[in-house]
């Protein structure tokens, strides 16, 4: 027999809004027929969401409901995207305005996971919390719902290479070289995570992209491309011997061999770097962005300064030289830097007409392609460049335009 004294609420919260991203409907969602359509909306938007599945399950829940109360009503409440207190905020004041329509006497909880309940403490702040089913979805039980995210995540190349392709590398190390197999496979892991850590890897994966371009089209850079990996391999060999060669009986030879192995591979690694730069300087000719190339050449000639510094240090440390000589480099390389510098103007092409413009693009002042540089003019004041619908050629003065990443952009 239903009590007819009792007023139930039957709850159904969607606590990250997705009924409100995902189909654009805001909460509360109040009676069996605005929740149906709800849900219906938000399973066409998508099918995957387990939150239409909880609708369907609190409007069963009423309909049960119905036979022990007299006066049952479903609602949603619709927090906001992000878990944490704006959303607890949204629900209490969704709940507040259902109150004054449906002043309920108890409530009845439907939910689909445990974030969803952190809700209870606001119903029971109202009302007591008379049941409470937690719906789970066959098709998404935890087991079936972890292989699928596990299965999805293995598709992606990256993890593939991480999960399936390091573990191999490490297993084909270790057997192909079993007395210094683990030391191998812990300098590369340390090397790895250093890299990862000092948010280093995406620049390196640029530069590898770059390398592996140039040697698949077979640019006149990709020697230099070449060298570079073997120059780099010849440092992280070479210093492995050189550790190993020396003598380590006491403290300070040790300390004495790890200066000499990490003089050996900063040296070779510069080297590389120095190789690196040459070819890259070779394909910004070639692919017309010389414009680049100041920067590239300021580089290289901080590599050159850098090591000096460092070799110099090394001195001074070791006990081969005073103080003074390593103070003197540090200021004569100031010095040298600061000429080289005032000589890198050559390749500045930001405040004067060069012919390292041409071939950039042209663009006007609505950001449209109009063409591309032909020539400078005999007295390197203005720049030509061909129209690409007529084909007729235009001129423009240096205050008439700009440069910006590599495209000319005209200001009229």
């Amino acid at each position: 027999m239903a009590e007819k004294t009792k007023s139930v609420l039957v709850v159904c919260v969607d606590r990250d809004d997705d009924f409100g991203r995902k189909a654009g409907i805001e909460g509360p969602i109040i009676g069996k027929k605005a929740n149906l359509n709800a849900a219906a909306k938000l399973a066409l938007a998508d099918p995957e969401d387990s939150d239409s599945n909880t609708v369907f399950a609190a409007v069963k829940k009423m309909q049960e409901a119905k036979k022990l109360y007299a006066n049952v009503e479903v609602v949603t409440l619709t927090g906001a995207g992000k878990f944490g207190l704006e959303s607890d905020k949204r629900i209490n004041e969704q709940l507040d305005s259902v109150m004054e329509k449906f002043p309920a006497d108890a409530f009845i909880l439907v939910t689909d996971g445990a974030e969803d309940d952190q809700v209870l403490p606001i119903l029971q702040s109202r009302a007591p919390v008379i049941s409470k089913e937690t719906l789970i979805i066959k098709q998404a039980k935890e087991i079936e719902s972890a292989y699928y995210t596990i299965k999805e995540a293995l598709r992606d190349p990256f993890l593939q290479k991480v999960v399936f392709g390091i573990p191999g590398l490490i297993l084909l190390i270790l057997i192909a070289l079993p007395t210094i197999g683990g030391q191998v496979v812990v300098g590369t892991l340390g090397g790895f995570l250093i890299i990862y850590g000092f948010g280093l890897f995406d620049r390196l994966a640029s530069i590898v992209r770059i390398m592996a371009k140039s040697i698949k089209t077979q640019r006149a850079s990709f020697p230099f491309y070449i060298a570079t990996l073997f120059v780099f391999a010849f440092g992280v060999i070479g210093a492995y011997t050189v550790f190993y060669s020396l003598p380590q009986a006491t403290e300070s030879d040790i300390i004495q061999a790890g200066l000499e192995a990490a003089v050996q591979f900063i040296f070779f690694t510069f080297l590389s770097a120095e190789l690196f730069i040459i070819g890259r300087t070779i394909d910004l000719v070639h692919l017309k962005r010389a414009y680049k190339i100041r920067n590239y050449f300021l580089s290289g000639i901080s590599l050159i300064l850098v090591w000096f510094i460092l070799d110099s240090g090394k001195g001074v440390f070791a006990g081969k030289a005073d103080l003074n000589s390593f103070l003197f480099t540090i200021a004569s390389s100031f010095v040298a830097f600061l000429i080289v510098f005032k000589i890198s103007e050559v390749f500045n092409v930001q405040g004067k007409i060069t012919k390292l413009l041409v071939g950039l693009p042209v663009y006007n002042k609505k950001g449209e392609w109009v063409g591309k540089v032909e020539g400078i003019s005999k007295d390197k004041k203005s720049i030509e460049y061909a129209l690409i619908k007529s084909k007729e050629k235009a001129k423009a003065a240096r205050t008439e335009f700009r440069l910006k990443q590599g495209r000319v952009l005209l200001s009229s």
